[in-house]
């Protein structure tokens, strides 16, 4: 693999994606293995997308992970979309994850919460309550992260906020098939913010296809910039980022 420097930010740059989930799931269990030697239970925030495949298949084989002791949070939701819709965050959480390892407890946002203010004061608490000490987090196409798109808040002192979906990420949504076409993509979701999302000690960020390229480019080689939500990253002491070859194609360090 492939390793490279970006401010405080380490990144692997895989060359498969069993490579790429290996590697982020070594970063993931010392974090988790660590952590369980300070506490009983810990809490741990994951995402959902392309990225996630190849590290949830590596989660899914590592029985020396102590699930039974790990709470799990997830990042965002598709607002209006109930939780029993398998479209959902949550849904598709448990159904690729969370169903097979078993964790102490997997707390899903509710998309459909009225008022939705209630929905984020509710995941605000169970996030303070419990202080989650690492993150994984995948990056879209517009440079987002969770549904932070450009311009972010980095500075804000909320936990979760209702946000309107760029564009971009409606279609990288419907690409991805989670819906049947881009009309039936929410206009709107909930996400944690960027200050929740980096709090915890170790971060843990993917992205594994073609189609980032360009924006892996700006988060790394451009400057730390709101208009680029992922580029936080570069700031983050404890944080790793692990790309594909593709991914990363359009790096300096790949094309020299």
């Amino acid at each position: 693999m492939l390793r490279l420097q970006y401010g405080e930010l380490l990144v692997g740059v895989a060359d498969s994606p069993e490579e790429l989930g290996e590697a982020a799931v070594d970063v993931f269990e010392r974090a988790v293995t660590q952590a369980l030697l300070e506490a009983d239970e810990i809490t741990v925030i994951m995402s959902l997308g392309a990225a996630q495949g190849p590290l949830f298949s590596s989660l899914k084989s590592r029985t020396s992970i102590e699930w039974s002791r790990i709470n799990v949070l997830h990042v965002d939701v598709y607002m209006g979309v109930p939780d029993k819709d398998p479209r959902s965050g949550g849904a598709r959480m448990r159904r690729h994850l969370t169903d097979i390892v078993a964790p102490k407890a997997f707390y899903a946002m509710q998309g459909d919460t009225q008022p939705v203010e209630a929905e984020l004061e509710r995941y605000a608490e169970l996030y303070e309550r419990l202080q989650p000490c690492v993150c994984v987090v995948g990056i879209g196409e517009t440079g987002h992260l969770a549904f932070i798109d450009p311009p972010a808040d980095f500075t804000t002192n909320s936990i979760m906020v209702a946000v309107a979906l760029a564009e971009g990420t409606r279609h990288q949504i419907a690409k991805a098939g989670i819906f049947d076409s881009i009309e039936e993509v929410p206009r709107y979701g909930l996400s944690l913010t960027i200050p929740a999302l980096i709090a915890p000690k170790t971060i843990i960020a993917l992205a594994d296809e073609a189609a980032k390229a360009p924006i892996m480019k700006e988060v790394l080689e451009g400057p730390v910039s709101i208009m680029c939500p992922a580029s936080i990253l570069q700031t983050k002491v404890g944080a790793a980022m692990f790309l594909s070859r593709e991914a990363a194609g359009e790096l300096e360090a790949l094309r020299a």
